[in-house]
Order: C-alpha cells, then sequence, then structure tokens
C-alpha cells in the first residue's frame, strides 16, 4: 500500500490523464491566473505561533556523546538491550550470505560467482571491512543510491510533470556521491535550487528535482510536507487543515513551515508556443495564507518559522528564506536531522527500523532501542554528516551481519537480534535479473516529449516496463510492500525473462551447459549464479533427480533456472 500526497484537484488529473491539460490552464489561462493570485493575495491579521508544547525538542537527544562510533560500541548497545528483553540472537551470516548481502546494499547488484568463490576462498581475518571499503568506493555505490533518493522523493508525488527530471537528478546525486559529499551539503543543494530545467539538456540541475516534483499552488504545502517528511522524518501533512489529532503539531506550524517557500515560484519555460522546461524564480511580498479554523475563506498571514519556534529575519527574499530553513535544518543542534537519516539507513540495512515507518518519527513517537539510535545519531553529527562513514560502522557491526530469523513482523521481530527480508527494489531486481540471465534488449521508449507530454517509440522498452511494475515507495516498512499478480506474470511469463532462461543461444544456461558436463557442477552455477549461493546437499540431490526424471537435460535446467528466480530468496535481500 503506497500512501500519497497531493490534493484532489491533482489525483482527477492524473486519473483522467490529463495533466499536461492541467498545467497548461493554470500557466496559460487569465482565469486560472487571476484565481492563483487572489488566493496569494496577503491578510493583514497575522496567525498566532504553536504553544511551546507543539515545538519540536532535542533534549531527549542531548546526553549522547558527541564523537564518533565504533562498530563495537554499537554491537555492545544492542547486546546490552538484548540480554534486558532475554533474547538469543541468530548466528552471523556465512561468506555466500554476506557477500551478497553487502553487495546488493551497496550497489544494487549480485556479486558475480567468481567473487563469490574467491571471497569464500579468502583467508583474511579482515576480509569483511574490506570488501565493505572496496565497494563503498566503486561508482555503481553512487549510481545504486542515487536512484534510492530519487524514489525517496518521488514515490509520492501524484503530478508527475517533475518525473521528467529523474535523469538529471540521477546524474547530479550520483556526481555528489562520488564526491563524498555530506548529507547536509546534499540536502543544502536539493532545497535552494533554483534556475532552468531544460528538457533539451536533461543531465543539467538535477537538484532542482525535488522542488519541480511538488508544483502550482499546492508547491508551497506539498514542499513544507515533503522537506518535514525526508528530511526530518516527521509527518506534518495532517496539521495542514487542522491541529494534527495524535500528535503534537499544530495547524499553524505546517503553514510556517509552507512560508518558506510562499515566494518560490515555478514555472514553464516556452520557446516558439512550446514548453522546453520548468523554471523556478521567486516573487516579492508573497506570503503564506493559512485558512481560518472557523472561516476557510478567511485567511491569517504565516511567516516562515522553523518547527522549534525559531523564526528567520522578515522580510526576507525567497532564496535567502530557504537558506534559513536549511540552516535550521542542518544545524548540529537540530537532533532530528542526523536522526531521520540514521534511522532511514537502519531501516534500509537492518530491514527494520528504530522508528516504525522511517519517516514517522518526533517527540511523541516510540523508538526501538532509543539509546542506540541517539548514539548513531551523535557519531552522524560528530562525523559532520559522513555518509559513507555511517554505513561502513552499521555494516562492520556483528548486528548487521547476522542471519534473517523471522518472528511475527517487521514491528515485532526479534529486536535486531536477526536480520529480516526486505524486497528487493525495482533497480535492484532488475540487476538480479541481468546477472542471472544475461542483457535485455531496451526497445523503443522514448519518455517525455521536449514539447511537453509523454510518448513512446514502438513498444515500451523492457526495463521501463519491469522497474515500473516493481517500483515501490521505500519509506513504507516491508511487510507493507506487497507483490501483485501482474509482477507475478511478468515474472513467470514474460517472454523476454523466458527467451534468457533458454538452453539454446547465446544464454548464461546454454553457456553453463556447454561448460559444465556434470550435472552436479552445472547446478552448482546456475545457483551461484541466481542465489549467490552454493546449493545445499538436499538441494542438489532434488535437482539431480529432476534433471534425471526428465530426461531431456536442457529442458530440465530451464526449469531449475525458471524455478530460481521466481523465488522468494531470489527477489529478496537477507
Amino acid at each position: 500500500m503506497t500512501h500519497l500526497g497531493g490534493t484532489a484537484r491533482q489525483r482527477c488529473c492524473m486519473a483522467l490523464g490529463i495533466v499536461g491539460l492541467a498545467a497548461l490552464l493554470l500557466v496559460g489561462d487569465p482565469s486560472a491566473q487571476a484565481q492563483f493570485k487572489k488566493g496569494a493575495a496577503n491578510s493583514t491579521e497575522v496567525a498566532p505561533p504553536a504553544p511551546k508544547s507543539a515545538l519540536l525538542t532535542s533534549q531527549a537527544w542531548k546526553d549522547a556523546p558527541m564523537k564518533p562510533v565504533s562498530a563495537t560500541e554499537i554491537d555492545q548497545l544492542i547486546a546490552k538491550e538484548l540480554q534486558q528483553g532475554k533474547l538469543a540472537v541468530a548466528p552471523l551470516t556465512t561468506d555466500e550470505q554476506f557477500i551478497r548481502r553487502v553487495t546488493l546494499d551497496l550497489t544494487g547488484k549480485l556479486p558475480s560467482p567468481a567473487d563469490i568463490s574467491d571471497f569464500s576462498a579468502n583467508k583474511d581475518s579482515e576480509k569483511r571491512a574490506k570488501l565493505i571499503d572496496k565497494l563503498l568506493d566503486s561508482e555503481d555505490y553512487a549510481k545504486h543510491w542515487a536512484k534510492y533518493w530519487r524514489y525517496v522523493i518521488s514515490s509520492r508525488v501524484v503530478d508527475r510533470r517533475g518525473q521528467i527530471l529523474a535523469r538529471a537528478f540521477d546524474q547530479w546525486m550520483t556526481e555528489q556521491l562520488k564526491e563524498n559529499k555530506n548529507w547536509a551539503e546534499i540536502t543544502r543543494g536539493i532545497l535552494t535550487a533554483g534556475g532552468q530545467a531544460r528538457f533539451d539538456k536533461p543531465t543539467e540541475n538535477g537538484a532542482a528535482f525535488f522542488l519541480l516534483s511538488y508544483t502550482g499552488t499546492e508547491g508551497p504545502n506539498d514542499r513544507a510536507a515533503e522537506t518535514s517528511r525526508i528530511f526530518l522524518g516527521i509527518q506534518i501533512r495532517c496539521a495542514q487543515c487542522h491541529d494534527h489529532p495524535f500528535d503534537q503539531w499544530k495547524q499553524v506550524q505546517f503553514h510556517e513551515m509552507a512560508g518558506y517557500y510562499a515566494r518560490l515560484r515555478d514555472r514553464f519555460l516556452f520557446e516558439e508556443q512550446r514548453i522546453v522546461g520548468f523554471e523556478l524564480t521567486s516573487v516579492p511580498n508573497r506570503e503564506q495564507q493559512m485558512p481560518g479554523k472557523d472561516d476557510p475563506r478567511k485567511t491569517l498571514t504565516t511567516h516562515p518559522r522553523f518547527l522549534d519556534g525559531k523564526a528567520p529575519d522578515k522580510g526576507l527574499a525567497d532564496k535567502d528564506r530557504r537558506k534559513a530553513l536549511t540552516d535550521a535544518i542542518v544545524d548540529k543542534e537540530n537532533y532530528w536531522f542526523a536522526g531521520a537519516y540514521v534511522n532511514r539507513m537502519w531501516g534500509e540495512l537492518m530491514g527494520q527500523s528504530f522508528y516504525q515507518p522511517v519517516d514517522e518519527m518526533g517527540p511523541l513517537k516510540e523508538a526501538i532501542y532509543p539509546s542506540v539510535l541517539t548514539r548513531l545519531a551523535s557519531s552522524f553529527r560528530a562525523t559532520d554528516y559522513d555518509m559513507k562513514g555511517l554505513l561502513r560502522v552499521v555494516m562492520n557491526t556483528q548486528t548487521y551481519q547476522r542471519q534473517i530469523r523471522l518472528g511475527g513482523s517487521s514491528d515485532e521481530h526479534l529486536r535486531f537480534a536477526a536480520s529480516y527480508p526486505k524486497q528487493l527494489g525495482a533497480d535492484a531486481l532488475y540487476e538480479s535479473l541481468q546477472s542471472a540471465l544475461g542483457t535485455f534488449g531496451r526497445g523503443g521508449a522514448q519518455g517525455p516529449r521536449p514539447g511537453g507530454g509523454f510518448g513512446f517509440g514502438g513498444r515500451l522498452g523492457f526495463e521501463f516496463e519491469f522497474k515500473r511494475l516493481f517500483e515501490f515507495d521505500p519509506s513504507l516498512k516491508p511487510d507493507e510492500v506487497e507483490a501483485s499478480i501482474a509482477q507475478a506474470l511478468m515474472m513467470m511469463n514474460n517472454p523476454q525473462i523466458n527467451g534468457r532462461i533458454s538452453a539454446k543461444g547465446e544464454t548464461p544456461l546454454a553457456k553453463i551447459l556447454s561448460d559444465h558436463e556434470k550435472d552436479e557442477d552445472a547446478i552448482e552455477a546456475v545457483y551461484l549464479r541466481t542465489l549467490a549461493r552454493k546449493p545445499t546437499a538436499r538441494e542438489l540431490d532434488k535437482c539431480k533427480a529432476y534433471v534425471k526424471n526428465v530426461g531431456n537435460r536442457a529442458e530440465a535446467f530451464e526449469d531449475i533456472l525458471w524455478a530460481l528466480i521466481n523465488s522468494t530468496e531470489f527477489q529478496t535481500k537477507r
């Protein structure tokens, strides 16, 4: 189940397939412009600030030492919690299990059979730490995590026009990660972006992707809600129309956050009456207007103010307002910025986060093992928000390197005494398929037309079709990511996939059967290529018996390969 933001107008536009028409009406129709300007008119009455009891606090985090943490210290903190809960830990992963897990986590790809064999044969006691360092320094790491953050930003977008900039964001974010920019620098680049994003220059100004994913009259509101969710781990959208019924947030706090974006304007770029891109500009004197609780037609001006009650100077221009917002978010005294990132990364690596879901934190929420989260967050702050450093520490813990052991759910499983399985993301699953079956043809997808709208030349490219089908919101809890019948049919019956499973022609399976005359060796090679491990003795016996019973070696191995790529093990990170 995916949670969606946006307005009823945006949802209707999507349902009717007329997003482009709605956009043109908003930009080009005089009556629409007049209505927009009327709604933006400033009230003379200023909304009173929220009471002190509603403000964001960081007191509970202050006792954690501001210094880098070691993997051993994290393991000790976890061990203390597990002992109090009388929970027994799972054994550590085997070398095969570890190399698959860490390679998928850091690069979104499967390790090669040769890498698996070499790693398993390596007697170096530091080989796991060295592999982590090697993968963190790879270009695949930067590309994989750039796509991850694109999904975080875009999964809840209703108006999909901003998705035209996805390629530009991927390239921009990849460069940030390759240069080892810290999370504060990246956040600043995203929230203070400006300028043009042109369709004919699809690799430029990718930093504007976030802001241009939320446009139109609802832009300030959507940007405020998503800024809080992604960069603070705090959900305030419910307070847009009323005080939050189940949390501390007041309606005025939501609109004060939106006030940071009140003077940011997004518009289409036109050349010869064609839309050729977007532009982020500013408008003077505009202020956020909060609807009155008793009479929605009456509005109250809400000047920018951060969730902790601190406000920037009044009268700032758009760029200065967004700079002030970013300063407040990345401030070392704002523990929620570090906590949100740590909580999200821990959830990605462990299958369960300290706060569930990862983007529903806050002073009134209850976390699992808050002492561990606060220590990791203080270390993240002490290392100047070093993203690679955090991943390195967590992945070197025994906690991360434990085997899978299921509990009742991802909320109530064995509290980091074991790892919890997660569905592979669309990109990682596609890369795993290519590792197992070889490269697929891309087809003829064209994507966005330069003049606006979308078009496709010939049939949809298989890669585009596959990733669109398997895409999900990475902020969901693992148990909320549900497989669909369409996904099952894609994996089982798609002609492209079945064609690559074939034991004939230039396919990986054909080469395996040619290179290995003994069925036992061929079965092992198929397992290494798909599941990144050798078969168990029981699996080996069953596969050998199946080949013998079928009586046709090629056909039997096609069935085995088909079964492996359709297994839960292949499609999850374990």
